[in-house]
């Protein structure tokens, strides 16, 4: 009995060490460094953006039309070019009015014509009736005679310019400097005057993108705008990174009820073509740029139940530090209060970590960057119109 005691004793105690030491390994195990990516915060120039799309649009664009019926005698232009003021574009047949303009230019003979007769005639009786040769009432009849056919004689002038006019519209040219489409019409075809559109000629550079901002901005917007120039950014598919730079110039003067938005327009230059009518661009509103603001890679800032924080590093151990974002500049935010510049925060492996876990760093990511342009501001717009919303929004 005592035998069989003591052999259980001993056999409990090394069923317990080992249980012991198994809970120790595992224990330790849990505590080995987590294995993180790290990017440190740093200071730069953040502008605050507000984000929408918006609709390119030329500054002038002219639609050509004939002013009346006739054939396409000749195209002058290449599609798609630019083409200068004055410069012909289309020839319409001539015909009719070539002939309206001679016979304009045939009766405005014949009525000057008449006229000098009747003058020549008018001085030779204004000289026989101070001789008593023919009464004052045969003069005053010459003179009215001569009156009505100078009155004629405008009439016709008045006409034959008129033709002239006309004719003048056989051939038409560009009114403005820009680059001109496709011609909607070939040679040869029958246009009906002032319903059939022969081409339509735009002016690129400059040109305006049109595009809405809620309304919740109006009031931020005013007031920037009354204080000076409002810059504006434009990027296509393509030039996130580098967008052009505009002017607002164009606030409406009412809030569309149906969609709760305000309308306005920015005067891009285009220098460089870059932009085109027509398309759908990425369009940032810049209300101000931060000179030095704190900025942490967005993958950094994590959310909680009791608000966004971020991990830093310190001694290698995991820190977690409450933070306050003010906006987001693409994949960058700006950060009020938490973190300083040079403090080494995680951005990927936040799901091992906790208030003190060891850390192990990893290969540095890519270095995050806000699209920075010259002079080290950053002209980008942002990824998505929620991520330019102050605190509270």
């Amino acid at each position: 009995m005592r035998l069989s005691f003591h052999t259980f004793l001993v056999s409990s105690i090394i069923a317990l060490t080992l249980v012991a030491t198994g809970c120790g390994r595992e224990k330790k195990s849990g505590h080995r460094p987590a294995p993180v990516v790290t990017a440190q915060a740093v200071t730069q120039k953040a502008p605050y953006i507000l984000s929408t799309v918006g609709t390119i649009r030329a500054s002038v664009s002219v639609n050509i039309k004939s002013k009346f019926a006739a054939n396409i005698k000749k195209v002058h232009f290449t599609e798609g070019s630019l083409v200068k003021a004055g410069e012909v574009l289309f020839t319409i047949d001539p015909a009719v009015n070539a002939y309206t303009e001679q016979q304009a230019g045939a009766t405005l003979a014949r009525d000057r014509a008449d006229y000098e007769q009747l003058e020549r005639d008018l001085g030779r009786y204004k000289t026989l009736v101070q001789q008593g040769v023919i009464s004052r009432e045969m003069y005053e009849e010459k003179a009215t005679a001569a009156t009505r056919a100078k009155n004629a004689m405008r009439a016709s002038g008045a006409g034959a310019s008129i033709a002239r006019q006309n004719l003048s519209y056989n051939t038409i040219t560009s009114p403005i400097d820009g680059r001109i489409g496709a011609a909607l019409f070939d040679e040869g075809s029958f246009i009906k005057d002032k319903d059939d559109l022969l081409a339509v000629v735009n002016i690129t550079t400059p040109l305006d993108v049109s595009f809405a901002l809620p309304e919740r901005y109006l009031g931020e917007i005013r007031k920037h705008y009354a204080q000076g120039p409002i810059t504006v950014q434009a990027a296509a598919p393509g030039m996130e990174d580098q967008p052009e730079v505009g002017v607002l110039t164009f606030l409406d003067n009412q809030v569309e009820t149906g969609t709760g938005t305000v309308r306005m327009k920015a005067r891009f230059q285009n220098a460089e073509a870059r932009l085109w009518p027509g398309q759908f661009v990425s369009v940032g509103l810049v209300l101000k740029t931060v000179p030095n603001a704190v900025m942490v890679p967005a993958r950094a800032v994590q959310t909680g139940p009791q608000g966004t924080f971020v991990f830093a590093v310190v001694d290698g151990k995991a820190e977690l530090r409450p933070v306050t974002t003010a906006f987001r500049v693409r994949d960058m935010f700006v950060i009020e209060k938490g973190v300083a510049p040079g403090d080494t925060l995680v951005v990927e492996g936040h799901l091992r970590l906790f208030p003190g876990a060891p850390v192990a760093p990893q290969n540095p990511a890519e270095p995050e960057h806000s699209g920075s342009g010259k002079s080290g501001q950053q002209a980008a717009v942002p990824q998505s119109s929620n991520a330019t919303g102050k605190k509270g929004e």
